[in-house]
């Protein structure tokens, strides 16, 4: 039965020692920062002649089918607290339970040599697992917890799954460590909070839905992060997450935006078909291998990729921005095409002092934007093959250097060429530029055929120069 903190003593029934164990809460520590004692003392029975409960004494002194026969009755009993704060456990076996109550299960700094078993169980309360420390894996396949789940600081020496499982209020694993997490098709109702976390293997979300934010950001993992086909309702954050495999996020729909601010990603980013509200913060990430957009779709706010460096080919073919503006200002493109065939921009292209390597050539191919283009002070050691583009409002191409230039665009309004070095061939024939155009002091090593160019405004082109390499 439950011990009550005075001493009191029925007068004709002798109630068992109460388990001597103490819980002492670091003023750090989180966990009991808010709602817990500085001090929590066992409200258990102590076991036969021992001083502690079943719960608190060490493994090798407790059988652990006695252990578990124990813990499931105590659970049970609706007169004692269901509070294992500390406790020492050989495995942890709660499968299949129903609880009814809407009382806590508190684990918090427990201690759990094997395995935390939760597959299929049903709880009414708050579930916390704040620090606990687990050898060897949590499961809770199909867990419907409908109350609150706090896993701050659990570490899993092994796999977490929570596949199919249902948590009706926010979960919250910041700082967190495990094996590899499996949550395919888990519901997050309220949202997650994953942040601070670090993964050994892979995280498989695919098909999981999360009706609130889901915060991943600062989190490390070695291997692969699986986003297939899944939907937040809200902000979706993996900033400043270290991903040492490659992320996939095929078919994803996000509804308040993406933050990838930061985020550096070792493998292949495949993003194909995804759609987010709100706009994408991808500001300073590094990509290392290849980056495929094909198919985004994303509405509101920017698509933003400012200081971001591509390790690999990038690819936003068929994608549709219909948000403020795609910018990739200061970028860095390392290695492979950056490709935008068939794009739709709503607002402005914004490729301002980009870096493009020698084996980065550029393509924009049928491509719509609704604002202007801008790609001032961009250096291009490859091709840039524009055909087919339309842009609605004016082109800054000024200050750039270019080793090949095809330049099919149709511009509605004015074209900046002012000061730019195309090294190669430039080639104008399908050009057509309806307001003023300005090539002043540019440099070109070879004809750059702008008779061919149809100009419908004043051309400014004095200084301009055509001359081979080396300036024969």
């Amino acid at each position: 039965m439950y011990l009550r903190d005075n001493d009191e003593r029925s007068s004709d029934v002798e109630r068992p020692a109460r388990c001597a164990y103490k819980h002492v809460f670091d003023a750090a520590d989180e966990t009991g920062a808010d709602e817990s004692p500085s001090v929590w003392r066992c409200p258990h029975p102590a076991s036969g002649a021992a001083d502690r409960c079943l719960f608190h004494r060490p493994v090798d002194e407790t059988r652990s089918a006695a252990v578990t026969e124990a813990l499931r009755e105590a659970i049970a009993d609706p007169e004692r607290p269901s509070a294992f704060v500390g406790g020492t456990f050989e495995r942890i076996d709660l499968a299949g339970l129903t609880l009814a109550s809407d009382a806590p299960l508190d684990f918090r700094g427990a201690m759990v040599k094997g395995d935390i078993d939760l597959r299929d169980a049903a709880l009414g309360g708050a579930l916390r697992l704040d620090r606990v420390s687990v050898g060897g894996a949590v499961c809770m396949q199909r867990l419907d917890a409908p109350a609150a789940v706090v896993c701050r600081n659990l570490q899993v020496g092994g796999r977490w799954v929570l596949y199919g499982a249902r948590f009706g209020e926010r979960f919250d694993a910041t700082g967190f460590s495990a094996g590899a997490v499996v949550a395919t098709e888990t519901r997050f109702e309220a949202g997650a909070t994953f942040r601070k976390g670090v993964v050994d293997d892979g995280v498989s979300l695919a098909k999981a839905r999360f009706g609130g934010p889901a915060w991943f950001s600062h989190t490390r993992l070695g291997g692969r992060l699986d986003l297939g086909n899944v939907t937040c309702d809200r902000r979706l954050s993996l900033a400043h997450c270290r991903v040492r495999g490659s992320i996939v996020a095929t078919s994803a729909t996000v509804g308040d935006g993406l933050s990838l601010e930061h985020l550096t990603v070792d493998g292949e980013l495949d993003s194909t078909r995804l759609t987010v509200d709100g706009g994408i913060d991808a500001t300073s990430a590094g990509f290392g291998g290849p980056v495929d957009c094909t198919g985004l779709t994303a509405r509101d706010g920017t698509v933003d990729f400012t200081h971001s460096a591509f390790g690999g080919p990038v690819s936003f073919d068929n994608a549709t921005v219909e948000g403020r503006a795609l910018r990739f200002r200061s970028a860095r493109f390392e290695s492979g095409p950056a490709s935008f065939v068939r794009a739709t921009v709503a607002g402005g292209f914004d490729f301002s002092d980009a870096v493009c390597s020698a084996d980065s050539p550029v393509r924009v191919v049928e491509t719509t934007v609704g604002g202007s283009v801008v790609c001032d002070h961009a250096r291009f050691g490859d091709e840039v093959f524009c055909s087919g583009v339309h842009v609605a409002h004016d082109v800054d191409f000024s200050d750039c250097t270019v080793e090949s230039l095809v330049f099919g665009v149709e511009i509605e309004g004015r074209l900046d060429f002012a000061y730019t070095h195309v090294t190669d061939a430039a080639a104008f024939g399908d050009t057509v530029v309806r307001g003023p155009a300005r090539f002043t002091s540019a440099r070109f090593d070879a004809d750059p055929t702008l008779t061919e160019a149809t100009l419908g405004d004043t051309v400014a082109a004095y200084d301009m120069s055509v001359e081979p390499a080396g300036g024969q």
